[in-house]
């Protein structure tokens, strides 16, 4: 199973020794990379949070570029990119064009708030206008969830539904994919391999991110930890994906923090995945 690995967790390792993460997660077993939208910021000063959010340091395509070419030295790609909402609103266009260019294949958004169920169907105008514009460059729009986007809401109809539900009914595959993250359903309370079961056809991605099993018991930022030694049943989620999808889905491990070497953490993940039986 080719496994790539979602780079927010080591933006920080990145910004101290840029080629020697690389060099790590390659031989760790990485195929392939899912950047964040800041992931190539040269100002290192500026704080994490503003760059995801779209502050002054935004997204810089050139310097993106130019690491880029490191990846490839040592085998990798980059398959998509993850942003906030406030980039697919601002960037779309540019984003676009880079990907034509850097032949990236997809960007997943994730909305941190929802509001109301006419601030939802907004932002479903947004996501549409937005796929249409990816589109025209051969770039496909993706959902992440987190815990919230399963809550329930009443929609327009009256009848109550996970608010990512909202979004699949209002938007054609065309427009819209999942990337399905398994540590957020399972923090939600939900079975991962359950929900993959009921929405692999939407399924594009899978975040696999495993938590810890007294998940309840501590702090939100603290939960996270290598894949395989948390609360997760990766074997069950492996099984829930149809036979037929199994080749064309992308798995992407997202851990988002660690208590230790978080690339020691990753590599620790991949071996774990890369044992199990699909």
């Amino acid at each position: 199973m080719k496994i790539g690995i979602n780079m927010m967790s080591t933006i920080g390792a990145m910004r101290r020794d840029f080629e020697g993460t690389i060099k790590r997660l390659s031989e760790g077993g990485c195929s392939y990379f899912e950047v964040m939208s800041d992931w190539g910021a040269e100002k290192e000063t500026i704080d994490f949070y503003a760059n995801l959010t779209g502050g002054p340091s935004g997204w810089d395509p050139d310097n993106t570029l130019r690491r880029l070419e490191v990846i490839r030295q040592y085998g990798m790609d980059i398959r998509g990119i993850f942003v906030f909402d406030s980039v697919i609103l601002q960037q779309a266009d540019q984003l676009g064009q880079y990907c034509r260019d850097a032949g990236i294949r997809y960007i997943v958004f994730s909305f941190l708030d929802y509001g109301t169920i006419d601030d939802i169907y907004s932002k479903i105008e947004t996501v549409r206008h937005t796929a249409g514009i990816l589109g025209q460059y051969g770039v496909r729009v993706l959902q992440h969830n987190h815990e919230h986007d399963t809550a329930l809401i009443t929609d327009r109809d009256g009848k109550k539904k996970p608010i990512i539900d909202v979004f699949l009914e209002q938007l054609s595959p065309e427009e819209l994919m999942l990337e399905v993250d398994t540590g957020w359903i399972k923090y939600a309370g939900l079975d991962p391999a359950e929900y993959i079961r009921e929405k692999a056809e939407r399924i594009m991605i899978l975040h696999l991110k495993d938590i810890c099993h007294d998940f309840r018991e501590v702090s939100r930022d603290k939960i996270f930890v290598p894949c395989g030694a948390g609360a997760v049943d990766f074997q069950a989620v492996m099984d829930a994906i149809p036979a037929d999808r199994r080749d064309s889905m992308l798995y992407v491990i997202d851990q988002d923090a660690s208590g230790g070497d978080i690339v020691d953490d990753l590599i620790t993940g991949m071996q774990y995945l890369n044992g199990l039986h699909m």
